[in-house]
């Protein structure tokens, strides 16, 4: 499964997401590479950070720039069970070029009518890429929400998603937890960190279980 992690904005936990999809794959022992299709490089710094933990599962991670990010891709897919893109946080030839071979887009966006007007303009994108690419899906997780707003969110979601049928809201969400950005810092997860936050690794769970049913 090609999995690709991105959107029209920034800041919204991408490659957190990213990164710990491709961990919790290799965790079931999966053969699994995180592209980093990404200009600011992130994801390649997780992974360099994580290979001082050698008690965790590693897994290689390949940086990939330009519009024909797509066809090695498929490449990728021919040798790896899984391939976990985090293209960033732009509209970038390496966003669309990716939603050429992707089975599914996965856009993290945070709470908020600004966020979720992005979905406007990537309804459109979607919809070319959906021209070349019948296998697509688009799917929308809320990320780093407010822990005492988690219902409103839901709410305002669900009323926003029905102008745009193009993208599936998912049930799983994360919340807004110190324990993402300490477990990015060593190139871990939150499931690997000595101090597990039981709350975090369960949104983790929930998501991956909801992305990959089935797969």
């Amino acid at each position: 499964m090609i999995l690709m992690v991105g959107g029209e904005k920034g800041g919204v936990g991408k490659t957190t997401l990213a990164t710990h999809m491709a961990a919790a794959r290799a965790a079931m022992g999966r053969t699994v590479v995180l592209v980093d299709a990404d200009s600011q490089g992130t994801s390649t710094i997780w992974s360099d950070a994580r290979k001082e933990h050698q008690q965790v599962p590693q897994f290689p991670c390949v940086s990939l720039r330009g519009g024909k990010v797509h066809i090695e891709l498929r490449e990728l897919a021919r040798h790896y069970q899984d391939v976990v893109v985090d293209t960033g946080g732009a509209d970038s030839q390496e966003f669309r070029s990716a939603m050429l071979a992707a089975n599914t887009l996965l856009m993290p966006l945070r709470p908020g009518s600004f966020d979720f007007w992005t979905l406007i303009k990537m309804g459109e994108v979607v919809a070319l890429a959906e021209g070349f690419n019948d296998n697509l899906k688009a799917a929308v997780c809320l990320s780093q929400v407010p822990p005492t707003a988690l219902d409103r969110a839901r709410k305002e979601a669900a009323e926003v998603m029905t102008d745009v049928p193009r993208f599936t809201l998912l049930n799983s969400l994360t919340v807004f937890r110190a324990a993402f950005n300490h477990s990015a810092g060593e190139g871990l997860t939150v499931d690997e960190m000595p101090r597990r936050d039981p709350k975090a690794c369960s949104e983790i769970g929930f998501l991956h279980d909801e992305l990959f049913a089935g797969a």
